[in-house]
């Protein structure tokens, strides 16, 4: 990714987000972008999340079931487990954790 090195950086081979909804990263981990009206600064509106990954389509392909999972888990994480005073917003800081599925077991 083309990002200046102030606001992108690398923990473990994994690019971190620090600043800016990084509109690569949300296209390649969740194959869809928010338009810019449903973008908080480092949230999008938990409705935005809820609209387009509330349920998944029929017959969906393993690349779309894996957007979906972690559309959810970072649902899960930011409304129910870390939830921040609004409630209304998932920020972006789960991009990263959510990025590499099948190591979330291993995190603690």
């Amino acid at each position: 990714m083309g990002d200046d090195p102030g606001r992108l950086y690398r923990l473990d081979g994994v690019a971190h987000i620090a600043g800016v909804i990084n509109e690569e990263w949300f296209q390649e981990l969740l194959g869809v972008l928010p338009p810019a009206n449903q973008i908080q600064k480092f949230a999008v509106n938990c409705t935005w999340f809820q609209e387009t990954f509330g349920e998944y389509p029929e017959g969906a392909d393993e690349e779309t079931v894996r957007h979906f999972a972690r559309a959810y888990i970072m649902m899960l994480s930011d409304t129910q487990l870390f939830a921040d005073k609004s409630g209304n917003r998932i920020h972006i800081r789960w991009l990263p954790f959510v990025a590499r599925l099948e190591e979330m077991g291993g995190y603690s």
